[in-house]
């Protein structure tokens, strides 16, 4: 075998001596592997980013890697008011190159002295989570107050190209509303006839700046921002507006001031467009979220204004605006709005959903009785479900759980509110109107009419789940009783089965005394007055012994009958009629016996069964012994009213009126054990004929019915 050198090693102790100059060379040589691996990544990673066209060239992928990124730009939006609780403080910058977003863990420094055209320098590395890559950990440095860049001018063409986002522009709009609960002061604004949101910075005389620009063609400047799922895919755009000083108005207001006065039903009618400004009359019905509904003696409607609030329900007010088209009926974009005074409110019409739904009513303030099902809540409303008739609708009640009635299932209540005409078609036509909801200005605009009664649905399943819960209760009860009877009934019965059978001992024991001991008294007598005969009459004598035979052969016939009573193999594994077919064929000699079963065969009482047996054997056996027959039919019928046993042979019969000849004991014992068990024996025969014995058991006989055990 070859051997192979063995390898150098260090000294047993490497610290000492050659040992520690071993270990030396290998610690520096991976060193230096290490160094020459990695030196040029890590130069490669400490050279950041410069420009923001950089970072949003990147890919997700290589985003992931967090690369250092160190540019300078000027600040486009920046709230300092917002404080969004769980998410780092951000900016959006524009360096020239590109609009970016940058974040940090902290609050900035010095950022108080942060504005929009503030130049700053921002440190941090890449984060892939966003539409585009932006930055992420930013340490920010504030270089001094700038100007904000040119903006890029775009059309409502150009909302959803991708290279817009974060990008500084300038666009054509109208503004048409105003919503609340946004994280800051969010208006509605139309461009090129689709609408979009923007966010503004709150300031103090927002709403009324809003209304001074309400339904009028601006100019406005911020930066598009993109909102996109999970997957990084968009789902809209919207717009980071610095300040209203942003938004610059186009058209004079003077011009704007020409308005024709109209009614609410010939708004948007083929003499009127939604470019043209109108003056309408009417009385404040509901407020709403940016708004109010207004109703005047041709009808009602929805106008979105800024200053809505400012109108309480009841106000007589001129609206001056824009019709523009909306689901069912028109509604009205104000420009302004000028209180003339109070006036009450209307009366609300009343409205029956089961009915159907009447389209006209869309807008209108009205009157519902109806029952209360359940509520939903969700984030700007708690939605209260309904039913009238076989119609089921909801009830809006503005803000979640603003409820202070806890309404109950099946209450009957009165709701007061805006009517609402939905549909579940794609397009609102006045045919496809299917559905409705009503739009509640607060709790006190619902009545509870009659609370709902006791005998709840859930109540009634409660008191059924506890009758049923007695129920079972007792049926398990009767179930151990039952159980707790069987079980001391199968003791009575052992001890019934037990006295039967001393008490048939005992019975047998008397039928040996009063039977046999009287017969072998008799036989004896016969044999003692059988000596005298035998000197003077032999004829006599041959008599007397002969009826002394028969009278022998009857007691041992009679004890092997009693001995079979006490066991009778037959009986205790099989029952009646199997034992017959088992048991007969060998008493009826040479006859050709045959055995029917008529009915469905039922259980009796053991020593019931057993007469029957000896009484079917007994005859069998006459049968073939005196009457010479060929053929012996036995018939077992089991039927309504009881069980009955026919022996029937084609023998030579005998006369049945007169009786036994001496020494004939057969008919005499048949006729004892169907009187020990209460049926009817008749016999059927003469000299010549056939010989037919009927046994018939009725089942109301006390001794018919076996004893149960469980």
């Amino acid at each position: 075998m070859q051997q192979h050198p063995m390898p150098v090693t260090p000294a047993k102790w490497p610290f000492f001596g050659d040992g520690l100059m071993w270990y030396l060379r290998c610690v520096l040589t991976r060193i230096a592997a290490l160094l020459l691996i990695h030196a040029p990544l890590a130069i490669a990673q400490e050279t950041p980013l410069k420009t923001l066209a950089e970072v949003r060239a990147l890919s997700s992928e290589k985003a992931a890697e967090k690369l250092p990124v160190e540019v300078e730009g000027i600040v486009t939006y920046f709230d300092r008011k917002v404080e969004n609780i769980g998410d780092p403080e951000g900016l959006i910058l524009h360096d020239g190159t590109a609009g970016c977003y940058a974040s940090s863990p902290l609050q900035f420094a010095n950022r108080e002295k942060i504005r929009p055209g503030t130049r700053i320098r921002v440190k941090g590395v890449t984060n892939p989570r966003s539409y585009f890559p932006n930055i992420m950990g930013a340490e920010m440095e504030v270089l001094g107050q700038g100007d904000l860049p040119e903006p890029r001018r775009i059309t409502g063409g150009d909302m959803f190209t991708r290279w817009i986002d974060a990008e500084w522009v300038e666009v054509e709009a109208v503004l048409v509303g105003l919503e609340p609960g946004g994280l800051a002061f969010t208006v509605v604004v139309e461009i090129d006839g689709r609408t979009f949101k923007a966010e503004i910075p709150e300031v103090a005389d927002a709403e009324q700046r809003v209304a001074s620009l309400m339904q009028r063609r601006v100019r406005l400047r911020g930066v598009v921002g993109t909102i996109s799922n999970n997957a990084l895919q968009m789902t809209d755009r919207h717009f980071f507006v610095p300040s209203f000083d942003q938004i610059v108005p186009i058209d004079s207001i003077s011009r704007q001031r020409i308005a024709t006065l109209r009614t609410i039903g010939t708004l948007l009618r083929s003499d009127h467009g939604p470019d043209e400004m109108v003056r309408v009359k009417g009385v404040v019905t509901q407020l709403e979220g940016g708004g109010l509904f207004l109703r005047d003696e041709t009808g009602s409607t929805f106008v979105q204004a800024a200053e809505g609030q400012q109108h309480p329900p009841g106000s007589e007010v001129e609206v001056e605006g824009f019709a523009t088209v909306a689901p069912f009926r028109p509604v009205l974009r104000a420009v302004r709005i000028e209180s003339l005074g109070e006036v009450g409110l209307p009366d609300p019409i009343r409205f029956q959903p089961a009915n159907g739904i009447n389209v006209s009513l869309h807008d209108e303030r009205v009157v519902v009785d109806c029952i209360f099902l359940a509520r939903r809540e969700g984030l700007k409303e708690t939605a209260l479900q309904c039913r009238d008739g076989d119609r089921y609708f909801e009830a809006w009640l503005p803000g979640p759980n603003r409820h202070g009635r806890t309404l109950k299932t099946g209450d009957q209540v009165r709701l007061t509110g805006i009517f609402e005409v939905t549909t579940t078609r794609p397009m609102p036509r006045i045919e496809w109107a299917d559905g409705m909801r009503i739009h509640l200005a607060g709790p006190g605009a619902v009545e509870v009419l009659r609370p709902a009664p006791w005998w709840t649905p859930e109540r009634v399943l409660l008191a059924f789940g506890l009758a049923l819960a007695v129920l079972i209760v007792a049926l398990v009860w009767v179930w151990l009783l039952r159980r707790r009877i069987a079980a001391q009934a199968v003791i009575i019965t052992e001890q019934i089965e037990k006295a039967t059978i001393k008490d048939e001992r005992d019975r047998i024991a008397r039928e040996l005394h009063d039977t046999l001991e009287q017969d072998l008294t008799g036989l004896s007598m016969q044999l003692g007055n059988l000596a005298p005969a035998l000197d003077g009459d032999p004829e006599l004598a041959h008599q007397r012994l002969s009826l002394a035979r028969r009278m022998l052969q009857h007691c041992r016939a009679e004890a092997r009958a009693s001995v079979g009573d006490l066991r009778n193999p037959h009986l205790l594994k099989r029952s009646l009629p199997e034992a017959m077919r088992e048991s007969l064929p060998v008493v009826a000699g040479e006859a050709a016996l045959r055995f029917e079963v008529d009915g469905k065969p039922r259980p009796l009482r053991a020593t019931t069964q057993n007469h029957l047996l000896r009484i079917a054997r007994e005859a069998v056996n006459n049968a073939a012994r005196h009457s010479q027959p060929r053929h012996i039919g036995v018939r077992l019928s089991y039927d309504s009213e009881g069980v009955t046993l026919e022996v029937k042979d084609d023998g030579k019969g005998f006369d049945a009126t007169r009786p036994a000849p001496a020494g004939h004991f057969g008919l005499t014992g048949m006729r004892e054990r169907a009187d020990k068990i209460h049926a009817d024996f008749a016999i059927e025969s003469s000299p010549g004929k056939s010989t037919r014995i009927r046994v018939h058991l009725p089942w109301t006989s006390p001794v018919v019915h076996p004893r149960r055990r469980s």
